[in-house]
C-alpha cells in the first residue's frame, strides 16, 4: 500500500453561499476541481463561533473544555498583562503532534494558533510569522520562537511581505477604483493591503517548505477570507438599502476578489502535492452576507462573531476517496479523527468527533485507542514546564489573596486580566452548553456571575443552564434578578452619559468662546477615543435587549407550560427580529406546536427557511409536527434534512426511524435507532422505540434487551446531567516531595526553619508542634484564630508580601526560628538562604474541600475554575518546590503526609525531632495533635 501524503488547507470563514456562485462562473478553477474530483459538503461549527478555539478544535478532535484554548487573549504569566493567545495553554496534542510520535513529518503553516512554534518532527512557522504591525519593510523583525526548527529562520524570514512593498498594481484587482480614494483619509486600503501581505507570506512560507521539506501531512491556515468579511462584506452584491453607494461602488470587488485570490494560491498547493497528494480543503464556520449580514453588531468583545454563520465549507479529494458527490452532517470537530483514519491510525476515544467514513470509496473499519495523551514519546510537544495555563495560575494565585496566604497582586493592569479571564471563562460556558455539559456551565458561570453581577450575558447563561436542566423555579428567580440589575444598570448609565455629554458640550462652548475671541475658525474636535468607547459601552448599557430578554423569557413560560403567554412576549419583537435570524420563528413553531396547533407550527418552521434554509431546527421542527399528524412521508423527508445538516442530531435520527417503522422499511427503522442510540447511548426513548421494533421482527431477545437498556438509560442520563464533569475523585495526584537528608552540616539554630506545604495542608498544626518543641516561631499575630483555624494560624503579613516585593532579606534575620510560607512562595526566597523546609502533604480533594469551606465561612469567592485545574496549578506549584530544593544545595527538606500526623503525631515528632536536629521529648509534640480537627476528610478511595 503506497504511503499516503495529505494536505490540508485552512480557509477561516470561508462560506458556500459566496464561493459557489464563482465557482459556477468558472472564478475558482482550483476549488472546482476538488468538488468535481471529491467529495465535499458543508462543515457544521460548534459554539462558541470564535476562530482560535474552532481551529484548535480542528486539528485535536476535542471540545474546548477538553484543548484548553478558550478565546483571542490570555493573561501573560506574570498575571500583570494580556497578550495574544498562544499554545501554551492548549492541554492536549494535536494532529501534527500525534503523526509525529508516529514517525510522520509535518509542515504546519500559520495555524491558529501556534505561537510559540512547538518542536515537532518537521516545521512549524507560527501565526506570527507573517505579522507587519508596528513595523516598516526595512526594519522588521522575525519575532521570537515563530519557525521550528530554527535553522529556517534566515530563508523563511526573507520569504515575509510587508504591505508598503505592495503597489497600486497590487490592489487594484481589489480596488479598481483605487486612485480615487484618499489613503491618509480611509483605512480600508491599507487594511486590505495588509491582509494581503500576511495570506501572501504564510503562502510563500508553505509553498517552500513544501518543496524543500520531507512531509508526510502539511497544513496551510489562510485567516484572509475572515478579515476581508468583516471589513468588506457589507459592500459585496447586491447593495444593502443601509449602505452608502459610494462606499458600495468603491469596495463591491474585495471579498469576490479575495476568494479568488485564495483560489489562484490553492491551483499552487495542488500543483506542488502532486495528483497523488489527499487533499482536504476546510472552512471553521461560515459568513453572512447579503440580507443575513447584521447591520450592528453588539458593543462587546467577540462582537463580531455574530457575522458567522454555521456553516463552513468541507472538500476532500484523494486515492480512495468517492468522486462528484455531496455528503452530509461534517462536523469541524470530526476533522482530527477523518485525517487519522486517512493515516490509518486508531482514534482516540476521548476525541468529540468521528471519522468521516461516507467519504472513502470502500467499507472503512475504525480503530480506537483511549487517549493519545496517554501515549509516551516525543511528540514535538512544549515541555511541560512551559504549558502552565495562564488563567488557571490567576486563578490559583486569587484563590491564595481570598484564603489570605498573599498579598493581592499590584494593580496595575489588573482590570485588563480581569477582564480577559472573564471573556474565557464566558467562552468556556459557551462551550459547555454547546457540549450539552449543562451542570459544568452552570457551576462556572454561578461563580462568574457572583464575581461580576453586572454583566448580564452571565446572568443569560445562569438561566439558560437552569433551562437546560428544567429548573423552572431557579431560572425565573434569575430571570428576575437580572431584569432588576439591567434595569439598574440602565439607570446609572443614562445619568453618566448625560452627564459626559454635557461635560463634552461646556468643554466646547468654551473652546469655541476661546476661538471666537482670537477671530479663528472653530470645529467641534467629538470625543476622544476614550470617551467613545464610554459611550458605545454606556448606550450598550442604556440598550433593553428586547430580543434576547424576549427570547429568554418566552423559553421560560414555555417551560412554566404557558405557550400562550410566550407567544404573547415573542409577538411584542416580531417586527423587531432581525430578519434573518431563524430563532424567532424556530421558537413561535415550537410554541404552537406545543398547543397542538400544528398548521400554525408549519407556518413558522416554512417562514424560519424561508429567511434561512439551513435551519436544521426548522426541519427537525417539521419533522415532529408530521409525525405527530402521521404524515410519515413528511416526517422522514424533514428529519433526513435536519440530518443532512447535522449529522450527530440523535432526535432526528429518532424521528426519522419512527417514521420509517410506520412506513414498514423495517431494516432502515433498526438501522437509523441504532445511529441514534450511538450517538446518544442514554436515550431511553430510542431503546424503547427499537425494543418495540424488534417485537414486530420477531427478534424477542433483542427488544428485551433494549428493554431493559431503557431503564438503565433513564437513570445514567439522568446522572451525566445532572453530575459535574469534574468530581474531586479525578483530581490528578500532587506529586511526592522529594527529600534531601543530612545535606546540611549546620544546626538548626543557623537555619532558618520553614513550615510549608499548600493552603489548608496542615501548615499549622506543624507550626503548633514546633512551638511545643520550644522554637521560636515567626508570627505578628495580626491573623487571629477563627473557626477555619481554632488554634490560630501563625502567620507573619511579611511573607505575604513575598509576591509583591523583592525584599525578602529580613528572613535572614530568623535563623534558628520557624516561619510559615505556603509552598507558591517558596521560589521567592533568598538564594543564599539556609534552611530546613518541613513540607506539609495532604490529598487533592481533601485540600480542595477545606479551601472551600474555609472561603464559604469567610464569604468570598474564590477561584473561578474547577476543582481539577486548581489542583493541576497546586500540582505544578509543589513539583517547583521539589525542581528548587534539588538545585539549592542551601535547602533541605522533609516531606511530612497530615493524614499520618493525625494518625501517629509520636512516630512523626520523632522524624522531625530528627530532621531538625532537636532533642526534646516527642510525646510532648505529638500531645498538641487533636484528631478532631481533621474535618475534610477524603472519603474517595
Amino acid at each position: 500500500m503506497q504511503k499516503r501524503k495529505i494536505l490540508l488547507v485552512g480557509w477561516d470563514a470561508a462560506d458556500w453561499n459566496v464561493a459557489r456562485p464563482l465557482m459556477d462562473a468558472g472564478k475558482m478553477p482550483g476549488l472546482k476541481s476538488l468538488v468535481d474530483q471529491g467529495v465535499s459538503g458543508n462543515l457544521a461549527t460548534i459554539r462558541p463561533v470564535l476562530s482560535p478555539m474552532l481551529w484548535t478544535s480542528i486539528s485535536t478532535g476535542k471540545r474546548a473544555w477538553k484543548h484548553g484554548i478558550h478565546g483571542f487573549v490570555e493573561p501573560t504569566p506574570d498575571a500583570k498583562s494580556i497578550r495574544p493567545i498562544t499554545n501554551l495553554s492548549r492541554k492536549t496534542k494535536s494532529i501534527w503532534n500525534i503523526l509525529g510520535q508516529n514517525g510522520l513529518k509535518s509542515n504546519v503553516i500559520g495555524w491558529w494558533p501556534s505561537h510559540p512554534a512547538e518542536p515537532i518532527n518537521g516545521v512549524m512557522v507560527s501565526n506570527h510569522y507573517q505579522s507587519s504591525q508596528k513595523f516598516n519593510a526595512d526594519d522588521w523583525p522575525l519575532k521570537q520562537d515563530c519557525i521550528q526548527p530554527k535553522r529556517l529562520e534566515t530563508a523563511l524570514k526573507k520569504l515575509r511581505l510587508h504591505p508598503a512593498e505592495l503597489s497600486n498594481e497590487h490592489l487594484l484587482p481589489f480596488i479598481p477604483r483605487l486612485l480615487e480614494i484618499d489613503e491618509k483619509q480611509d483605512p480600508r486600503v491599507g487594511y486590505c493591503a495588509k491582509v494581503i501581505a500576511e495570506i501572501t507570506s504564510v503562502q510563500a512560507a508553505a509553498t517552500a517548505c513544501m518543496q524543500v521539506q520531507e512531509w508526510d501531512f502539511s497544513a496551510v491556515y489562510f485567516d484572509g477570507i475572515d478579515h476581508i468579511n468583516h471589513a468588506f462584506m457589507k459592500y459585496h452584491p447586491p447593495r444593502q438599502e443601509w449602505i452608502d453607494p459610494k462606499d458600495f461602488e468603491l469596495y463591491k470587488n474585495v471579498v469576490e476578489t479575495s476568494y479568488c485570490y485564495h483560489d489562484m494560491m490553492l491551483q499552487v498547493l495542488l500543483s506542488l502535492a502532486g495528483e497523488d497528494t489527499t487533499v482536504m480543503l476546510i472552512s471553521d464556520h461560515g459568513f453572512e452576507s447579503g440580507r443575513h449580514l447584521p447591520r450592528k453588531l453588539p458593543n462587546q468583545p467577540a462582537g463580531p462573531a455574530q457575522e458567522h454563520s454555521p456553516y463552513g465549507i468541507f472538500c476532500l479529494k484523494g486515492p480512495g476517496i468517492r468522486g462528484a458527490e455531496e455528503i452530509h452532517g461534517a462536523s469541524i470537530l470530526d476533522i482530527t479523527p477523518t485525517l487519522l483514519q486517512l493515516f490509518n491510525f486508531p482514534v482516540g476515544r476521548d476525541m468529540d468527533g468521528k471519522a468521516l467514513v461516507n467519504c472513502f470509496a470502500e467499507k472503512q473499519t475504525v480503530q480506537y485507542i483511549d487517549s493519545w495523551d496517554e501515549v509516551e514519546g516525543d511528540a514535538g510537544c512544549h515541555p511541560p514546564e512551559m504549558q502552565l495555563d495562564t488563567v488557571e495560575s490567576q486563578e490559583a494565585i486569587r484563590q491564595l489573596v481570598e484564603l489570605g496566604y498573599i498579598e493581592e497582586p499590584s494593580s496595575d493592569g489588573q482590570q485588563a486580566v480581569d477582564e480577559c479571564i472573564r471573556e474565557l471563562q464566558i467562552n468556556l460556558v459557551d462551550a459547555y452548553i454547546d457540549g450539552g455539559r449543562y451542570t459544568d456551565g452552570l457551576q462556572a458561570a454561578e461563580k462568574q456571575w457572583a464575581r461580576w453581577p453586572d454583566d448580564s450575558r452571565v446572568g443569560l447563561q445562569v438561566i439558560r443552564c437552569y433551562l437546560f436542566l428544567n429548573e423552572t423555579t431557579k431560572a425565573r428567580a434569575a430571570y428576575e434578578k437580572l431584569v432588576q440589575t439591567k434595569l439598574n444598570l440602565a439607570q446609572a448609565a443614562q445619568q453618566e452619559l448625560t452627564q459626559l455629554k454635557e461635560k463634552l458640550a461646556r468643554e466646547h462652548q468654551q473652546q469655541a468662546s476661546e476661538a471666537k475671541a482670537e477671530s479663528l475658525p472653530f470645529v467641534p474636535p467629538g470625543p476622544t477615543p476614550k470617551e467613545q468607547q464610554r459611550i458605545r459601552k454606556l448606550e450598550g448599557l442604556i440598550s433593553d435587549d428586547q430580543i434576547n430578554m424576549r427570547h429568554l423569557e418566552a423559553t421560560l413560560l414555555q417551560l412554566e407550560e404557558k405557550p400562550k403567554q410566550a407567544i404573547a412576549r415573542l409577538k411584542q419583537i416580531e417586527d423587531l427580529q432581525v430578519a434573518h435570524r431563524p430563532s424567532l420563528f424556530n421558537k413561535l413553531g415550537e410554541l404552537h406546536q406545543q398547543l397542538k396547533q400544528w398548521d400554525l407550527a408549519e407556518k413558522y418552521y416554512l417562514k424560519s427557511l424561508s429567511t434561512y434554509p439551513n435551519s436544521h431546527n426548522a426541519h427537525y421542527g417539521l419533522a415532529n409536527i408530521y409525525l405527530e399528524q402521521k404524515k410519515y412521508f413528511e416526517a422522514a423527508a424533514s428529519a433526513i434534512a435536519s440530518i443532512k445538516l447535522i449529522f450527530h442530531n440523535p432526535r432526528a435520527h429518532f424521528i426519522y426511524a419512527t417514521a420509517l417503522t410506520h412506513l414498514d422499511m423495517l431494516d432502515l427503522a433498526e438501522q437509523t435507532f441504532l445511529t441514534a442510540i450511538s450517538q446518544s447511548p442514554n436515550y431511553p426513548a430510542a431503546h424503547r422505540r427499537l425494543a418495540i421494533l424488534y417485537v414486530k421482527m420477531g427478534e424477542t431477545e433483542k427488544a428485551a434487551r433494549h428493554q431493559a437498556w431503557a431503564e438503565k438509560a433513564k437513570a445514567q442520563a439522568e446522572m451525566i446531567r445532572t453530575e459535574p464533569l469534574s468530581e474531586s475523585k479525578w483530581l490528578p495526584r500532587f506529586p511526592e516531595i522529594c527529600t534531601q537528608t543530612n545535606r546540611l552540616a549546620a544546626p538548626s539554630d543557623d537555619v532558618l526553619i520553614i513550615v510549608s506545604g499548600l493552603p489548608r495542608s496542615g501548615t499549622s498544626l506543624m507550626m503548633q508542634m514546633l512551638q511545643a518543641a520550644g522554637i521560636k516561631v515567626v508570627s505578628d499575630g495580626k491573623r487571629t484564630a477563627d473557626e477555619s483555624n481554632p488554634r490560630g494560624y501563625f502567620e507573619d503579613e511579611r511573607i505575604k508580601q513575598l509576591t509583591t516585593t523583592r525584599n525578602n532579606k529580613w528572613l535572614h534575620k530568623h535563623k534558628g526560628q520557624a516561619v510559615k510560607i505556603v509552598a507558591p512562595l517558596i521560589p521567592n526566597l533568598p538564594q543564599d538562604l539556609a534552611a530546613r523546609i518541613v513540607c506539609m502533604h495532604r490529598k487533592p480533594a481533601e485540600i480542595l474541600a477545606s479551601q472551600r469551606r474555609m472561603l464559604e465561612r469567610e464569604q468570598s469567592g474564590g477561584a473561578i475554575i474547577e476543582d481539577r485545574a486548581l489542583a493541576k496549578v497546586y500540582s505544578k506549584q509543589l513539583q517547583a518546590v521539589n525542581d528548587m530544593v534539588a538545585q539549592n544545595k542551601n535547602l533541605e527538606m522533609l516531606p511530612v503526609d497530615y493524614s499520618e500526623v493525625i494518625k501517629q503525631p509520636e512516630q512523626i515528632a520523632q522524624q522531625v525531632c530528627a530532621f531538625l536536629k532537636l532533642s526534646v521529648d516527642s510525646k510532648k509534640i505529638a500531645a498538641v495533635v487533636d484528631q478532631s480537627l481533621y474535618r475534610n476528610r477524603d472519603e474517595l478511595k
